[in-house]
């Protein structure tokens, strides 16, 4: 006949040690990683960033009051990709002449930064090809003005599939 087994307080306190070991050792875990693999930067000048900050915000005054209106796409072309940018003033005409510039960063870092030029294809639209290195979520700055001056700058957000 089998003798039916005792709780006893030793084997609770055990129970307990050990349950609660796991828990902590994961979550020790995830701490090490998270620190380990953000550096908690997400710019190098963020002195000089935060001193600028008025001048950011009469620019952005300024921008608006130009009453321009943009729009961006990022397609898939062949084994590359298109970005496409259609820039109009208050009243909806196109906005041709403009020195268009684009930068591609990936939010995890700067090592894959990419900068290209838009070239004028009809007036108020600019485009062209751009090859990506890798997959994921990119951020296109794009600057539009003239050479001395940029009137123009907004920031748009792209999921990128290979």
């Amino acid at each position: 006949m089998k003798h039916p087994s005792v709780i006893t307080g030793r084997n609770v306190l055990f129970g307990l040690l050990g349950f609660f070991g796991v828990i902590i050792a994961v979550n020790s875990a995830f701490v090490f990683f998270a620190l380990d693999s953000w550096p908690g930067l997400t710019t190098d000048k963020a002195y000089e960033e935060g001193r600028d900050y008025n001048r950011t915000l009469t620019t952005a005054e300024a921008q608006a009051a130009l009453g321009w209106e943009s729009s961006v796409t990022l397609v898939k072309y062949q084994d590359r990709h298109q970005l496409r940018s259609v820039f109009s003033d208050a009243t909806g005409a196109p906005l041709g002449g403009l020195v268009v510039r684009a930068v591609f960063r990936r939010p995890v870092g700067p090592e894959n930064e990419l900068e290209i030029a838009l070239p004028e294809i009809t007036p108020g639209e600019y485009l062209s090809p751009v090859l990506l290195p890798l997959a994921g979520r990119w951020q296109v700055s794009i600057e539009a003005g003239s050479t001395e001056t940029v009137d123009y700058h907004m920031l748009y957000v792209f999921a990128v599939e290979q």
